[in-house]
């Protein structure tokens, strides 16, 4: 199956979203692969590992395409976030199978995290959650769920070692909806930085990204 939708937040920044529905082989010969890269795939054991990466660059490579932007593959930085090789743009990729989703933006950093509301979230709440968010989230499966894409896509943005998630990530209170806007935080090396970040419920994911203020 091609992209499920791609979405153009504003004039810079855009989404992405697949569903995996092909094979290994459909999906390696669509995507422009180095020698490095593929040495990188054939180290992942599980199929399904291996086809969610594939996926991952096949679409960040296809939002680019049609943003009319150059793609000449992905590579990791020193703090091991995925950077486009040309640098023409920063992005993040995520993955809960069989969804994987991407975002794009020509300046700033972005983060995006996709993942389906289970009751593991509710065993590690206490791991990724202050004592406020434990408050308002009350063992609720959207909310917990809500919050860890939320802090994922915030760790994503701060894209260096050594956060913790229930120390330096933190998300204001909030009702959830089907969809909406919630505001958090990253809190490091003494400073503060607010952000937007919009989220869907859909009836088997939950979906966040941060958005422009």
């Amino acid at each position: 199956m091609p992209i499920l939708e791609i979405r153009k937040l504003s004039s810079s920044r855009s989404i992405a979203l697949w569903k995996i529905t092909e094979d290994i082989d459909t999906l390696f010969r669509q995507c422009m692969l180095k020698a490095e890269e593929i040495h990188l795939l054939k180290s992942y054991k599980s199929k399904i590992k291996q086809k969610e990466w594939l996926t991952g660059r096949l679409t960040i490579q296809t939002l680019l395409e049609l943003l009319n932007q150059n793609y000449q593959g992905i590579k990791k930085n020193g703090d091991g976030k995925p950077v486009l090789s040309l640098r023409n743009g920063e992005i993040s990729i995520t993955h809960s199978y069989p969804y994987v989703a991407a975002i794009y933006d020509k300046h700033e950093n972005v983060g995006i995290d996709i993942e389906q509301p289970t009751p593991k979230l509710r065993l590690i709440a206490k791991k990724f959650l202050s004592d406020s968010e434990l408050e308002f989230t009350q063992n609720d499966l959207i909310r917990l769920c809500i919050c860890w894409c939320a802090k994922e896509a915030l760790y994503k943005i701060y894209s260096k070692k050594g956060l913790r998630f229930s120390e330096n990530l933190f998300i204001n209170e909030f009702e959830p909806k089907s969809e909406g806007v919630i505001s958090g935080s990253i809190i490091a090396n003494n400073t503060e930085k607010k952000y937007n970040l919009q989220y869907s419920v859909e009836q088997d994911y939950v979906l966040v990204y941060n958005v422009q203020s």
